[in-house]
C-alpha cells in the first residue's frame, strides 16, 4: 500500500523533463535546477504547496491503510458497497466546510444510501454474521475507510480547490504527497513490523514470488491511474459528484465476485446495494439541476447595477 503510495513522486522527474524539453527558454537553460522549473510552473508558491502535499499525502495514506485492511475479512463487493457510502460523509463535510446548501431530496438520499449501507454491513457474511463477526468489523473498517476518504476529498476542495485549477500545479501537488508518503511509509513498517499485537504483524519485504511482484506493479499503476484522475475530479467539479462517480464499482465489483469468487450474496445485500446506488443517483440528479429563474433575476440585477 505504502509502495502505491509513494508511487506518485516520480511524477516529479517527469514533469521537470517535460518543461526541460518544452517548456521556455529559461527552462530549457535551467540544468538540474528542478525546483526553480516546478516554481515557475506553480500558481502558488512551492513551499505553501509543500505544506498543502504533506498533510493531504499523509491524510489519504491513513485512510487507504483501513480500506485495505478491511479486506482481509470482506467480499469485495460488499467493500465497494460500503466504501460508496463516502457521498454521505462527504455530503455532510461539505455542509459545514464547503458551505453546501441543506436540500430535503439530498437528506432523503443520504438517508436511503445510509440504510443500504447497514444492510450490507450486516448481511454480507450471511445469516450467521454477528455485529462481532470478522466480515462485520471488516464492513465497519471500511466506513471508517469511507469517512476519512470523504475527508481527504472535501480538504482536497478547501485547501487546493480555490486555488489550484491548473494541470502541472496538481501534477506537482501530486508529486509532492507521494514523496511526503515516504517518510510515513518507512515509519509505519517500523512499527507493523514490530507490532505487539499479532493482527497488525505485517512482515518486511516484497512479496517473495513473481506473480506477487507482478500484482504489486499492476496495483500500483492503477493506483496512480486513479489518484491522477481523483484529484483533477475534486479540483475541477466538487467532491460529492466525485465521490458519488464511484457507486459504479458496487454493481462492478459484483460481477467480478461473482464470476471469479462464485461468491453467492443474500437478497439483504443486493437490497442494500441497490438502495446504496438509488440513494448516490438522488444525490447526483439534486446536484445537477439548472439554475432557477430566480437565481437569473439576481444575475440580470447584478448587471445592472454593474
Amino acid at each position: 500500500m505504502c509502495f502505491s503510495h509513494a508511487a506518485p513522486v516520480l511524477l516529479l522527474p517527469f514533469i521537470f523533463a517535460y518543461y526541460r524539453i518544452c517548456g521556455t527558454t529559461e527552462d530549457r537553460h535551467a540544468g538540474f535546477d528542478i525546483v526553480g522549473v516546478l516554481q515557475r510552473h506553480s500558481v502558488i508558491p512551492l513551499k505553501k504547496l509543500m505544506r498543502l502535499s504533506a498533510f493531504l499525502g499523509v491524510f489519504y495514506l491513513v485512510a487507504d491503510y483501513f480500506w485495505f485492511a478491511s479486506f482481509q475479512n470482506l467480499t469485495v463487493a460488499a467493500g465497494a458497497a460500503i466504501f460508496n457510502s463516502s457521498p454521505l460523509f462527504v455530503y455532510c463535510f461539505s455542509i459545514c466546510l464547503l458551505n453546501e446548501k441543506l436540500v430535503a431530496i439530498k437528506v432523503f438520499g443520504v438517508l436511503l444510501a445510509f440504510t443500504g449501507v447497514t444492510m450490507v454491513v450486516l448481511y454480507q457474511g450471511g445469516d450467521h454474521a454477528g455485529i462481532g463477526s470478522p466480515s462485520v468489523i471488516g464492513g465497519l473498517m471500511m466506513v471508517i475507510s469511507a469517512v476519512l476518504n470523504a475527508g481527504y476529498n472535501v480538504s482536497v476542495a478547501l485547501t487546493a480547490g480555490a486555488e489550484i485549477n491548473d494541470t502541472s500545479t496538481l501534477m506537482i501537488m501530486m508529486g509532492m504527497s507521494g514523496a511526503f508518503t515516504i517518510p510515513a511509509w518507512l515509519a509505519g513498517t517500523i512499527f507493523f513490523a514490530h507490532s505487539p499485537f499479532p493482527s497488525l504483524y505485517e512482515p518486511i519485504g516484497f512479496p517473495p514470488i513473481a506473480e506477487g511482484n507482478l500484482m504489486l506493479m499492476i496495483g500500483t499503476t492503477m493506483f496512480v491511474t486513479n489518484f491522477i484522475f481523483l484529484t483533477f475530479a475534486v479540483c475541477w467539479t466538487s467532491p460529492l459528484e466525485t465521490s458519488v462517480g464511484f457507486m459504479l464499482t458496487i454493481p462492478l465489483s459484483g460481477l467480478m465476485d461473482t464470476l471469479m469468487h462464485s461468491t453467492k450474496f443474500t437478497w439483504e445485500c443486493i437490497i442494500g446495494s441497490v438502495l446504496v446506488m438509488t440513494g448516490f443517483l438522488i444525490l447526483e440528479l439534486s446536484s445537477t439541476h439548472p439554475p432557477t429563474h430566480h437565481s437569473h433575476e439576481e444575475s440580470a440585477e447584478k448587471a445592472q447595477l454593474v
